[in-house]
């Protein structure tokens, strides 16, 4: 069992506690409630106490070893969502939006906890369709693999990969591969900046590459490693994720999933070029997070190779 906190007092958060405890198998041990108004002592809620204020959040993470917290705030207290969503980042301790600011914030998009118990039965197949996948699809193309390697060489002088560093699945770091499309190693490729232009000194196969979108093909080493998943949101580097997290802090729920190939907000949205860009691809991303199915993942496989067949961007 888990030590878990409630953030919010009131009948939302009264509701939850009790549907919680109707599903033991979600592996909560709810130590109490945290308040955003004035905190009065001695108020519990079936011998479950309200434990103080935001004032007292950070140091009863640390007292009461807690490694999960439920947000569940309503629509007028939203305001404090950032000072929430900043202490649990400064802990490092798990956390789950699960109230209405969430669709206020993010529309059309919706956190239920008990979601958890049906994709953990999904992770055994989905790593086992990732390996597999990737080792044939590797198999197929090792021909023409072999035939871009060569004329990357012929027609400029580098190395036949490009490697940039990226941000995993819980924050971890890892090396992205991609075809070389430049006439030499870009040594800026792991900043963050918006202007930045990727088509500098483009080699004519590179043009070929970025235009089919089969630059990205040596990414299923990346998927055969275990670092990414065929389907997942866009692998971004550390400083982006940096200087974006600071600005939108539900940014980082997209890290709870290895990042993919493709994925619903590559599908259905273009390259970030603005902070509101990255707002508007986010909402994709936490959808594709909370109600991601076989069948949606199939969805997005079709319509990536729709795109790769006809030269639509994805």
């Amino acid at each position: 069992m888990k030590n878990t906190l409630i953030v919010g007092w009131h009948q939302d958060s009264i509701n939850l506690y009790n549907k919680i405890k109707e599903f033991p198998a979600l592996g909560y041990n709810i130590k109490g409630f945290i308040t955003l108004n004035k905190f009065e002592d001695k108020i519990h809620h079936k011998n479950v106490p309200v434990l103080g204020d935001l004032s007292r959040f950070e140091a009863l993470i640390s007292d009461l070893k807690i490694r999960e917290v439920l947000i569940a705030i309503q629509r007028k207290e939203q305001e404090q969502l950032h000072e929430i969503l900043t202490i649990c980042e400064r802990t490092k301790t798990h956390y789950r939006i699960v109230a209405e600011v969430y669709d206020a914030l993010f529309t059309n998009v919706t956190r239920d906890v008990f979601t958890d118990l049906f994709k953990q039965r999904e992770l055994g197949w989905r790593s086992l369709m990732d390996f597999l996948g990737s080792l044939l699809f590797m198999i197929l193309f090792f021909p023409f693999f072999l035939v871009v390697a060569f004329w990357i060489k012929i027609e400029s002088k580098g190395s036949v990969f490009l490697s940039q560093l990226r941000v995993g699945k819980n924050g971890r770091l890892f090396r992205l591969l991609k075809f070389r499309c430049v006439t030499k190693d870009r040594k800026d490729l792991d900043e963050f900046n918006w202007d930045i232009t990727m088509d500098s000194g483009m080699t004519k196969i590179g043009s070929f590459l970025r235009k089919t979108q089969m630059e990205d093909l040596p990414q299923l080493l990346n998927v055969f490693k275990g670092d990414m998943s065929f389907i997942g949101p866009k692998p971004e580097s550390p400083l982006f994720v940096d200087v974006i997290k600071q600005q939108i802090p539900l940014y980082t729920n997209r890290l709870k999933i290895k990042p993919g190939i493709t994925g619903w907000a590559q599908i259905n949205w273009h390259h970030e070029e603005t902070i509101e860009d990255v707002k508007e691809k986010l909402k994709y991303d936490l959808f594709y997070l909370d109600k991601r199915t076989l069948k949606l993942d199939l969805k997005i496989f079709f319509s990536t190779i729709s795109a790769l067949l006809f030269g639509r961007e994805h």
